[in-house]
C-alpha cells in the first residue's frame, strides 16, 4: 500500500481552508464581544477623566490668595499671567497634582492645563495659570484682554451658560477637534466652570490631543488582541457599525466603531498557515512512525509480522502470491545490492497494479502477498496477469526479471486455507516453467 501525494495535498488544502474559516469565525465573534468591552472601557476612562477635573473645585475654593503685580510669573513650573494688579489664587501645587493624575488616563496625549480667574478689580481683566505656557496662550491673552475677559469669551464661543446648575447632568463641556493656531496641533478642549457662591469666578481648561481616543483604542487592541477601529478613520471593504456616545460633548460628536475585517482575514490566514504547518508536521511524523511500525522500509508494503495474526481471523478473502523467479541466482551473480534494487522495482510495479483497498504485504525476502475482497475468478486472473506483465515487459536493473504468481479465491474459507491454495497455485506456476499465473478457486 502506498500514500498518494495528490491525496495528501488535497487533504492539506482542505485542512487549511477549514482552519482559515474557523479562525476567521472565532476572531470575528470575539471582536463582536470586544466592541461592548471597549465601549464600557471608553466610558470608564472618560468619566474618570471628568471626575479628576472636578477635583479642582474644592481645591480652588480652599486655597489662599497672594497679591501680584501685572506681569508673567513662573511658580513651581506653572506660568501665571496677570493682566492687572490683583489678588491671585495660589494654584500651582493643585495644577501639578492634577496634571499628574490626568496623565494616568491620557498619557502623552496631554497638551496643556489652564485655570482662568476673573480679576477682583476689573471685570474686563483676568488672571491665568498655564502648564505649560504656549505661544498661542500669549497671543490670545494679548488679543483678548482689551476686549473682554477670557471667561466671557469662552462662554460666548462655546455657548456655555454662566448660571449655576447644581443638578446639571453635564457641568463641563468637551469640544469637537480643532487645530490650534501657531502650534497647528489638533486638540480637543474640556471647559469646566468654577463657581463661588453660585457666581462663575473661574474657568478650568484642559487641552488634550485629538489622538487620545485613538490611543485608548490602540492600547485596548494591543492588550486584548482585538481589531476594532473608528469608522471615521479607516474604510475597510466591510464593517459592522456601532457607535460610542461621548458624554458632555456636542450631539453630533459620536464615534463610529467597527471591526476591521481586513485584519481578521490576515490573522486568520496566518493562524491557518501555522495550524496547517503544525498539522502537516504531526501528520508526517505520525506517518513515519506508522511506516516504521507497519511498513517494510525497502518496499513500502506492509510487514508480515504486523498483519499475519489479524489476517488469520479473516474469511472470504482472495489472495495473490507473487514470487520473483530465480532471485537467489540474481543475488549470487550480481550481489545483494542488485537484488535489493530488483525487489524495490518489482514492488513499485506491483503497487501500480493494485487497488487502494488491496492489502499488499512483503511475506518473505522475494515473496509478496496481496489480499483482495470481492473479486471474481476472471478478475483475479486479470489482476494477476497485469502484475506479471508489468514486471516482465521491461528490464529491471539491466536484466530481464519475471515473477511466478499463484492466486486463490477463498469462498467461505479461512485465510490460512486460502493462502495454502494460493501457495499450491504458485508452485504449479513455477513447475510450468515460471513467469506464469495459476488461479485456484476454493
Amino acid at each position: 500500500m502506498i500514500f498518494s501525494n495528490v491525496d495528501n495535498n488535497n487533504m492539506y488544502v482542505k485542512f487549511f481552508l477549514c482552519s482559515f474559516i474557523l479562525s476567521g469565525y472565532i476572531l470575528y465573534q470575539y471582536n463582536r464581544l470586544e466592541i461592548e468591552s471597549f465601549k464600557m472601557e471608553f466610558q470608564s476612562n472618560i468619566n474618570r477623566l471628568y471626575d479628576t477635573i472636578r477635583k479642582i473645585t474644592p481645591y480652588y475654593l480652599n486655597t489662599n490668595t497672594v497679591e501680584l503685580y501685572k506681569g508673567t510669573y513662573t511658580i513651581d513650573e506653572v506660568s501665571v499671567m496677570v493682566n492687572e494688579n490683583s489678588k491671585v489664587k495660589e494654584l500651582s501645587l493643585g495644577i501639578n497634582l492634577l496634571e499628574t493624575e490626568i496623565r494616568k488616563y491620557i498619557g502623552d496625549d496631554y497638551w496643556s492645563i489652564a485655570i482662568i480667574q476673573k480679576s477682583d478689580t476689573n471685570t474686563d481683566s483676568n488672571t491665568a495659570h498655564f502648564k505649560p505656557l504656549r505661544d498661542i496662550h500669549v497671543n490670545l491673552n494679548s488679543d483678548m484682554k482689551y476686549d473682554r475677559n477670557w471667561i466671557d469669551r469662552i462662554l460666548i464661543n462655546e455657548k456655555i451658560s454662566s448660571n449655576y446648575h447644581v443638578l446639571s447632568l453635564c457641568d463641563l463641556k468637551l469640544t469637537e477637534p480643532y487645530v490650534e493656531k501657531i502650534s497647528e496641533q489638533k486638540v480637543r478642549s474640556i471647559f469646566y466652570p468654577i463657581y463661588v457662591n453660585k457666581n462663575l469666578t473661574a474657568m478650568f481648561l484642559l487641552d488634550i490631543k485629538d489622538s487620545v481616543f485613538d490611543s485608548w483604542l490602540n492600547e485596548f487592541n494591543t492588550d486584548r488582541f482585538s481589531f476594532l477601529y473608528y469608522i471615521n478613520n479607516e474604510n475597510p471593504f466591510f464593517s459592522l457599525d456601532d457607535s460610542i456616545d461621548i458624554p458632555c460633548s456636542p450631539i453630533e460628536n459620536i464615534l463610529g466603531l467597527s471591526i476591521n475585517i481586513n485584519k481578521i482575514m490576515i490573522w486568520s490566514l496566518l493562524f491557518a498557515f501555522v495550524i496547517t504547518g503544525g498539522f502537516i508536521f504531526i501528520e508526517k511524523t505520525l506517518r513515519k512512525f506508522i511506516f516504521y511500525c507497519t511498513l517494510d522500509d525497502m518496499t513500502g508494503l506492509y510487514r508480515r509480522d504486523f498483519y499475519e495474526m489479524k489476517l488469520n481471523h479473516l474469511l472470504d478473502k482472495s489472495i495473490i502470491i507473487v514470487d520473483i523467479d530465480k532471485f537467489k541466482s540474481i543475488n549470487d551473480k550480481y550481489g545483494h545490492s542488485k537484488g535489493d534494487e530488483v525487489i524495490t522495482e518489482v514492488c513499485r510495479r506491483l503497487r501500480q497494479c493494485i487497488r487502494g483497498d488491496d492489502l499488499a504485504i512483503r511475506w518473505g525476502g522475494e515473496e509478496f502477498v496481496i489480499v483482495l475482497s470481492n473479486v471474481s475468478s476472471i478478475d483475479l486472473f486479470n489482476r494477476s496477469e497485469a502484475i506479471r506483465v508489468s514486471v516482465s515487459e521491461s528490464p529491471i536493473a539491466g536484466m530481464n526479471v519475471s515473477v511466478s504468481i499463484g492466486a486463490a479465491i477463498g469462498k467461505k474459507s479461512s485465510f490460512k486455507r486460502t493462502l495454502k491454495m494460493a501457495d499450491t497455485a504458485l508452485y504449479q506456476s513455477k513447475n510450468a516453467g515460471r513467469n506464469k499465473v495459476t488461479v485456484f478457486e476454493g
